[in-house]
């Protein structure tokens, strides 16, 4: 499509500079040359439009690359909070055990005190 459109304004532009030409040769002064510069004008706008569309899909092009980097980066982050949260897990379940040991050598009876007796 784009090779199209760039052939056709080609062919346009290459018409409309002859038929300038042609108008200046046979009138120079301009007079009455509206239909001419309708002519360029449209053409310059559509040669605006056209440059104007080509930045615009470079742009789009970045903002869906950037866009596949961050969801790259969302999915690694996500991995990376479920990895710690099974890390969490462990260290709490550790962490309760070792409470638990804990509380049942604090509870457990003491054995006697030993005497020394002579």
């Amino acid at each position: 499509m784009r090779i199209f459109l760039t052939i056709v304004v080609g062919i346009s532009l290459m018409t409309l500079a002859s038929g300038t030409v042609a108008y200046i040769l046979h009138d120079p002064t301009f007079g009455g040359g509206l239909g001419l510069a309708a002519a360029w004008a449209t053409m310059a706008f559509i040669g605006f439009f056209t440059v104007v569309e080509t930045f615009e899909q470079e742009r789009r092009k970045k903002l869906k690359k950037d866009n596949n980097q961050s969801e790259k980066l969302s999915k690694r982050v996500k991995e990376l909070e479920k990895r710690l949260t099974d890390l969490q897990d462990i260290v709490i379940t550790n962490d309760d055990k070792l409470d638990r040991l804990n509380n049942q050598s604090s509870v457990a009876p003491s054995p006697s005190p030993q005497t020394i007796s002579d």
